[in-house]
């Protein structure tokens, strides 16, 4: 019986110790690809902005420019005249102009209610709204969708 008494004050001393410990809670690691710093300061209307972004690694892998950017609040800036250049692994440059658009820099998607064009060298699609993931860089376009192939090898 006293191994018994023994065990159990063990573990009531172990029990007691692991709830005194308070750690600080843990920061959670922000890597380059996962923060986005706009320049912008809150209400006041910025021109001709350039905003890189780069991969974990440090590659470049989109710009953002717009011709006016005002943040809104804390996480959201609108954009007059904006263009993504975002550039693939293949060597091929995408690229996305929306006229008037807001940018929500917590989830990074933009979205757009006006006339937006995406072209690469192959192709051109357009619509009259968009939502784009910067993170996935996966693009939604709504409303009266047109789209132009410019070359295919459509013999395979």
């Amino acid at each position: 019986m006293p191994s018994l008494k023994l065990f159990l004050a063990l573990v009531s001393l172990l029990a007691t110790s692991a709830l005194a410990v308070d750690p600080a809670p843990a920061k959670p690691e922000t890597s380059p690809a996962q923060e986005f710093d706009v320049p912008v300061p809150l209400g006041i209307p910025v021109k001709g902005i350039k905003i890189p972004h780069r991969n974990d690694d440090g590659k470049l892998v989109m710009t953002i420019e717009a011709e006016v950017a005002k943040k809104l609040d804390a996480s959201h800036i609108e954009m007059e005249n904006m263009k993504i250049e975002s550039y693939e692994d293949e060597g091929k440059t995408l690229v996305i102009e929306v006229p008037r658009s807001v940018f929500d820099t917590d989830t990074r998607i933009l979205t757009g209610d006006s006339r937006t064009n995406i072209r690469r060298e192959d192709f051109e699609i357009a619509g009259d709204s968009v939502v784009f993931n910067t993170k996935t860089r996966h693009a939604t376009l709504r409303g009266n969708i047109t789209m132009t192939i410019q070359s295919a090898n459509i013999e395979q």
